[in-house]
């Protein structure tokens, strides 16, 4: 399985699009349902065993629950079990990457990868940014002037990904769990090269963040950092000292500040968004609060089942080809949790929280039980959850869940939690490490004294 390996770098491509009939689909999805023949042929055949735990039980509900209601109320059946289908190529990401990390070997790699992947997208990202503020209009950002004006699209970088609102989501899950490694990276691994990689990672997800303009995913991340600096006392034992606060808040006001402070669309972008942070009656708050409105007052016709998978742009078009209007992609439910309660009614939402409650109970479980005696256990368990936490913020405003990046991290931290239960919870890097077989859940061995017998005479 590692091939598994270069699904990091695949999920950062979800802007581009492989054509298949009809439809399309991302090559992340492609590799996944690749990978997924050998993991349930060597499961038939007896050679592996496949780890199924709750939040692989809770998916498969969650696809029955979709097709049902698609069979059930959908007003384009066969569009809403081809996104059915879609969904589960997707979510087959989870069940590939826990059962795909089998050794704290291969998950130092793995973290190693998803670390490195999220660099080359923020890198990406604000070179585009920067670029198209040259005059060059090469894609990966959106900085014009009808995006200001107008609101028609989200300004902001966004890479190889779909648009500025999923890339903020990813950068500030990133700079998240970035910044738990390099946190306790001094005091709790002997691996300089990780906590380095860390490093980079958390400065160029942080820009990356803040060329989002995303505020969702601001917000999103104050919020990963707030349950990591909540819990890390008490689960790692390190404590966040003063002067390490103060020296964060002045790079972070140095580079707003800056930002703000720029003549252009730039400034007047950032300006509009951090006076409007939380404010209900911005221009896209009014918008996005009409399409919730539309879609709660559709969703009362069938409360308990839903319409269907992704039926609410059919249902607008009121039996006309909706596919044929312009920007119809446009027409959808940016928030995950009311997107379930429309698609699939009140029996797909309650899945759906079951499912999210389970993973974020599971990794505080696991990093609660490691903090004890294995700090880096729990530093990994920590800082995985926290980064998960910082998904459901902004995912609040554009569901990102039909994506495959936060199935990876939902999948490092299964396979974590795994790892840990079974003894074989990831240790220090091999090649640094003094102990290479030892498993930092397990104490060393003791050292077998030989006592020389009697003298016989």
């Amino acid at each position: 399985m590692s091939v598994v390996m270069i699904l990091p770098f695949l999920v950062i491509l979800n802007g581009i699009r492989i054509p298949v009939g009809a439809s399309s689909i991302a090559a992340d999805q492609l590799v996944a349902c690749f990978l997924l023949v050998p993991l349930v042929a060597s499961t038939l055949f007896g050679a592996r065993r496949l780890h199924v735990d709750s939040t692989v039980g809770w998916l498969a509900a969650i696809v029955v629950w979709n097709v049902t209601a698609s069979l059930l109320h959908s007003p384009a059946l066969s569009y809403s079990l081809l996104q059915c289908a879609n969904l589960a190529s997707t979510w087959i990401i989870y069940l590939v990457v826990s059962n795909g990390i089998e050794t704290r070997e291969a998950f130092e790699r793995f973290l190693r990868c998803v670390l490195w992947a999220a660099l080359i997208a923020s890198a990406v990202g604000i070179a585009a940014f920067c670029v198209a503020l040259a005059g060059f209009d090469v894609g990966g950002a959106e900085v014009s002037t009808l995006a200001v004006t107008r609101l028609t699209q989200a300004y902001g970088a966004y890479g190889f990904m779909v648009e500025p609102n999923i890339f903020g989501s990813f950068a500030a899950a990133h700079f998240v769990l970035s910044m738990l490694i390099v946190r306790g990276g001094s005091r709790l691994s002997d691996d300089p090269r990780l906590t380095k990689l860390a490093r980079r990672t958390a400065a160029f997800t942080f820009v990356a963040l803040i060329l989002s303009f995303t505020r969702a995913a601001w917000l999103g991340a104050a919020a990963g950092l707030l349950v990591a600096a909540l819990l890390a006392p008490s689960m790692l034992g390190v404590r966040i000292r003063p002067t390490v606060i103060m020296k964060s808040l002045v790079a972070v006001v140095a580079i707003i500040g800056v930002l703000v402070l720029i003549p252009g669309n730039v400034g007047t972008v950032l300006r509009f968004k951090l006076v409007n942070l939380v404010n209900p009656q911005s221009q896209t708050v009014v918008v996005r609060l009409l399409t919730y409105g539309i879609a709660l007052q559709q969703t009362m016709m069938h409360p308990f089942a839903g319409w269907g998978t992704f039926t609410f742009a059919p249902l607008l078009a009121e039996g006309s080809d909706f596919q044929r209007f312009d920007n119809w992609r446009s027409l959808w439910i940016g928030n995950y949790l009311l997107l379930a309660l429309h698609d699939t009614g009140a029996i797909g939402l309650l899945c759906w929280v079951a499912m999210l409650w389970t993973v974020v109970a599971r990794g505080l479980r696991a990093a609660r039980e490691a903090a004890q005696a294995h700090a880096l256990a729990a530093l990994r368990s920590l800082g995985l959850t926290a980064a998960i936490v910082t998904l459901l913020i902004p995912f609040l405003a554009t569901s990102g869940f039909s994506l495959g990046f936060p199935w990876l991290l939902f999948g490092l931290l299964g396979a974590h939690c795994r790892l840990q239960h079974a003894q074989e919870v990831p240790a220090l890097d091999p090649e640094t490490s003094p102990r290479e077989t030892a498993t930092p859940f397990s104490p060393p061995l003791p050292v077998p004294i030989s006592i020389p017998a009697p003298d016989a005479t």
